[in-house]
């Protein structure tokens, strides 16, 4: 958030089929929260360092090079997440994905970046999943 100290960091699975439809599962990891939020400073109490999985649906406009998701449901044991909308679009090397997220309905979501692996990513992936399931 623009002038917050919220920060989740993550490792992503994007798949995007020839028609254009696409999937993603996030695996967030929260890190800090705003300090002068009481609320948000009760709800991440004690959860540093703890993730979530967010399985989302959306599109790519291949013209555009613009992507769309929504989060569609979770694995959340630590109740850390919520389930956004990205407004997301690629670079034009195709090497990282930007944009926002709507958080709950509104605009103030997060800043959102990515540089982009190909099957590199895939035993990293696997491991932080596998911690959020156990």
């Amino acid at each position: 958030m623009k002038n917050k100290q919220d920060l989740f960091t993550g490792i992503f699975k994007i798949g995007i089929k020839n028609d254009g439809k696409a999937t993603g599962q996030f695996v967030w990891t929260y890190v800090a929260i705003d300090s002068t939020n009481s609320s948000l400073l009760d709800m991440y109490a004690g959860k540093k360092g703890m993730s979530g999985i967010e399985y989302a649906e959306g599109n790519l406009n291949a013209v555009t090079n613009d992507l769309f998701f929504e989060g569609i449901s979770k694995d959340d044991p630590n109740l850390i997440l919520g389930l956004d909308k990205y407004h997301l679009k690629f670079s034009a090397g195709k090497q990282a994905i930007y944009g926002i997220t709507e958080t709950e309905g509104t605009n103030e979501g997060l800043l959102f970046g990515l540089q982009l692996t190909k099957e590199t990513g895939e035993k990293e992936f696997m491991a932080a999943k596998e911690k959020i399931k156990k």
